[in-house]
């Protein structure tokens, strides 16, 4: 299995090289610009993302915008498993072709004066490997005055108020949610997103008409503690079928989880 992995793995980065040295088209929304990448002739956008999550009671809060928050209770943890919302908060660490986090040249306002960061919650686990994400829901906010500050110590679920303090830059629903686990302890995903809302330059880039605008894929390992540490994630807009997975391809999963591709 490891072996089918990375072989696969290999191919994709082939696949990414390729791709590269076709010209990209810069696209800019909602204080963010970025390259898009041409794979067979349609131009898409891939992105990277650090998160920690953890199973809260779901007592989320409601923001300006109307958009579901994490608050001060529900950034406490419970016990992993059924009955819990999983719940998190995050950084983008880098867009298409090497627009990266260090000093992050996404910033339409210069390197590093920006961070663009998200919240998540509403998976509820509803038994071994199984959740309900009818009601999930991930935003994403732009901060021209970053004071998120997310580290790989564990600790950012403590900053979740500094995460939600920006422009709410995107809110999406889960389409669909597909977990491959080892129990509740660590695994990866796949899943499908559709923006609902959001600064409106930024919609006008994402929405496909359809409930797909957004292929995610991550990875995440408890460690047997109630917080991750440091997970990863990558989104890849789905405009065309031929991107579909092709970014997750080069994500190996964190812990003993072994991928499962979503079924089309």
């Amino acid at each position: 299995m490891m072996a089918n992995l990375i072989k696969k793995s290999i191919v994709a980065g082939l696949l990414l090289g390729t791709s590269s040295m076709a010209s990209a088209a810069t696209t800019s929304a909602g204080g963010i610009e970025w390259d898009t990448i041409d794979i067979g002739g349609v131009q898409g956008t891939t992105a990277s993302i650090q998160f920690q999550q953890w199973f809260s009671d779901g007592s989320y809060g409601l923001g300006t915008d109307g958009q579901e928050t994490i608050t001060s209770t529900s950034k406490e943890s419970v016990g992993l498993g059924s009955g819990g919302f999983l719940t998190g908060v995050g950084v983008f660490t880098g867009f298409s072709d090497g627009r990266n986090a260090f000093s992050p040249t996404f910033c339409q306002n210069g390197p590093g004066q920006c961070e663009l960061t998200i919240a998540f919650g509403g998976l509820l686990a509803i038994g071994t490997n199984e959740f309900d994400s009818s009601n999930a829901w991930l935003n994403v906010y732009y901060d021209d005055t970053p004071d998120f500050g997310f580290s790989t110590n564990a600790n950012s679920h403590e900053d979740f108020a500094e995460a939600q303090d920006g422009t709410l830059w995107a809110s999406f629903e889960f389409s669909s949610f597909d977990f491959d686990g080892n129990g509740f302890e660590s695994g990866s995903t796949d899943a499908y997103l559709n923006i609902v809302d959001g600064l409106t330059d930024v919609i006008d880039v994402f929405e496909t008409g359809t409930l797909r605008d957004i292929f995610f894929t991550a990875s995440a390992q408890f460690n047997g503690d109630q917080y991750t540490n440091n997970s990863t994630g990558e989104i890849t807009t789905v405009s065309a079928p031929a991107t579909l997975g092709l970014f997750g391809l080069a994500l190996l999963g964190l812990g003993a989880a072994s991928r499962k591709r979503t079924a089309e």
